[in-house]
């Protein structure tokens, strides 16, 4: 096992990885819509997808790893009304690729946050 870490995505604030590379694979811990530099997060629902897909694509790089490369997608929302919203910055994300994906409605995430998104890849 290797751990992926890259200041391009902010750091947890609990005791985990960010991510973990494994048998071919990348494990990308649940990314939150907090910005790199100052720790805040966004109001908007569209810059929260934005910020965590970002982070995302951080780490699967850092891995080794691309969007074009992604199994499964995890997707943690408290409000699922957003939905379209997920759905188009996916298309822009992922482009022609189609990940398997998994869409949680949750009651809180924390901080403000109402996205929260996990990958798994392969390398």
């Amino acid at each position: 096992m290797k751990i992926i870490s890259t200041p391009d995505a902010p750091p947890s604030t609990s005791p985990v990885s960010q991510a973990v590379a494994c048998n071919g694979f990348v494990f990308i811990g649940g990314q939150m819509p907090r910005d790199s530099l100052d720790g805040s997060i966004p109001v908007e629902p569209a810059r929260q997808m934005a910020l965590t897909l970002q982070h995302c694509r951080a780490l699967l790089h850092a891995a080794g790893s691309g969007p074009e490369r992604v199994a499964l997608v995890t997707v943690f929302l408290t409000d699922l009304s957003i939905k379209p919203l997920v759905n188009e910055a996916f298309s822009k994300f992922f482009g022609a690729h189609r990940p398997a994906r998994n869409l949680v409605e949750v009651s809180a995430i924390g901080e403000g946050a109402i996205v929260e998104v996990a990958m798994i890849a392969a390398l």
